[in-house]
């Protein structure tokens, strides 16, 4: 048996895309590509945490397993605890149900980061990156890393600030925060036990809570792909993301 549990939170009723997990993509609902990047990841099962029936029999329809949590979970780290409270594994990663895009080889990383380094409760993956419009995008978080990858702060505004322009600093990139997190499930325990921070408050960013309560959050770096989506409109740019990439 693998120490390692992949988990997929799954809700129905998004506030900006309600049935978003159902959409469909080239032919087939969102959460089918997302689990079908995490099956290919290889480096442990794979389950899909809902609070809808329809979700559910969507999942099992292309083969994966779907487990039913409570409806009111209020986030979803809350939810793959609730999914994750019967199952045995030492290492669990929560791979959100609107990415995609997301490559195998960042899950497998992510699970690998929590594994070796002892002084990590949470792994995650960021994207460097130049471009502007997605650094000046409020949807698109940005992290503030140490030099040993270890999270200093997440946040919607543009951080950290370029306060002079220079030839070094124009080159220096922004680090935008992929949907994937690895907890140790000691440090998931304790996270859901926590109540909302003041800075997760305000930004609407849960991995703030860890940071404040004084947790370790570690990231490794990873390549830019399709888009996340959030919206009918991401939608579209996903279709045309997949539409290039069938024809190259």
């Amino acid at each position: 048996m693998s120490d390692t549990l992949i988990i997929i939170p799954a809700r129905y009723g998004s506030t900006r895309f309600p049935g978003k997990p159902l959409a469909d993509l080239y032919g087939k609902p969102i959460i089918q590509w997302v689990y079908e990047a995490c099956q290919k990841a290889e480096c442990g099962d794979v389950i899909i945490a809902t609070d809808d029936e329809r979700i559910a029999k969507a999942a099992q329809n292309f083969g994966a397993k779907a487990v039913m949590t409570p409806s009111d979970c209020p986030s979803g780290t809350d939810r793959i605890y609730q999914a994750a409270k019967g199952l045995k594994a030492d290492y669990i990663i929560n791979v959100q149900g609107d990415e995609p895009f997301v490559l195998p080889k960042t899950v497998r990383a992510v699970a690998e980061l929590l594994k070796t380094d002892r002084h990590t409760d949470i792994s995650t993956a960021c994207i460097p990156t130049v471009d502007w419009d997605q650094v000046d995008n409020p949807n698109h978080v940005k992290a503030v890393l140490a030099e040993d990858g270890r999270a200093l702060y997440f946040s919607r505004s543009v951080v950290p600030y370029k306060r002079e322009k220079t030839p070094q600093s124009e080159k220096a990139p922004y680090h935008i925060h992929c949907g994937i997190y690895g907890y140790k499930r000691a440090a998931l325990e304790r996270f859901v036990q926590l109540p909302p921070s003041p800075l997760e408050r305000l930004e609407k960013l849960e991995q703030l809570r860890a940071l404040e309560a004084g947790m370790t959050i570690k990231a490794v770096l990873t390549v830019k792909t399709g888009p996340a989506i959030d919206t009918p409109e991401d939608l579209e740019r996903a279709k045309e993301f997949v539409k290039i990439s069938k024809e190259q």
